[in-house]
């Protein structure tokens, strides 16, 4: 987390000024608005997603852009791997680190009261040694015809010679109305050590005939301390196949 670096950088420099302006263009600047997981995987599914956040800091926009390929190795396990970019302005785009993330999805749906899956991440960033591993419990029940809730819970360890090793919590949450498959009006909430922030969502899905569709979403967030961006939007997009 930029943040949690900037900080710790800067309580044992002399020039933490200095320090924290060079490590605002070398650091990755990870997203952790990206989106709240469902638990399901279908079986064999396979997957191009392209990924967003656009980030008001301090006044400059960052816009952070992930791709990914995922396939589901059965009706359990789903795993993902990503490139993770970072652009600034008219800079341009450098690749500055990856994540690999499995899911699995623990229970069948509508087999119990909720469903749940368990989400495990790796990452690493290219300019700087800092490793993370993660593991999120995913939780999703149906309420009533047409709401759904959906939560991620997730607990992530941070490590390297660049940063002071720590573990950290998240919690991630979703309350969706299904007014059709192509359009679904959500709220989501997202509070972790980097941010405090919930807003409005869209998300749908359009068919393009046999297992081929394309999956969108589209978020507004707004900060809800003085340490989270103002706003926060992010967009993705999945081509399944």
């Amino acid at each position: 987390m930029i943040k949690t670096i900037i900080k710790k950088r800067i309580k044992h420099s002399l020039l933490g000024s200095a320090v924290c302006a060079a490590l605002f263009f070398i650091a990755p600047v990870y997203a952790d608005i990206t989106r709240v997981y469902q638990p399901y995987v279908e079986q064999g599914e396979r997957e191009l997603e392209y990924g967003a956040t656009l980030r008001d800091l301090g006044g400059e926009n960052i816009l952070l852009n992930r791709v990914g390929v995922g396939y589901a190795w059965n009706d359990k396990i789903f795993t993902e791997v990503y490139l993770l970019s970072e652009s600034i302005g008219h800079d341009g785009e450098e690749i500055r680190g990856y994540e690999a993330e499995l899911k699995w999805q623990i229970t069948e749906q509508g087999e119990y009261w909720a469903d749940w899956g368990l989400l495990v991440e790796a990452g690493g960033a290219r300019d700087i040694d800092r490793r993370e591993l993660a593991v999120g419990l995913l939780w999703a029940k149906e309420l009533g015809s047409r709401w759904v809730a959906t939560a991620n819970a997730i607990v992530e360890y941070e490590y390297g010679a660049d940063i002071e090793e720590e573990a950290e919590t998240a919690l991630r949450a979703q309350f969706r109305y299904r007014y059709s498959a192509a359009l679904e009006p959500a709220v989501e909430i997202y509070l972790d050590d980097q941010d405090w922030a919930a807003g409005p969502a869209l998300m749908g899905i359009q068919k393009l005939g046999g297992r081929k569709q394309l999956r969108w979403e589209l978020g507004l967030m707004f900060g809800l301390d003085a340490e989270t961006p103002d706003t926060s939007l992010r967009f993705g997009l999945e081509f399944e196949f």
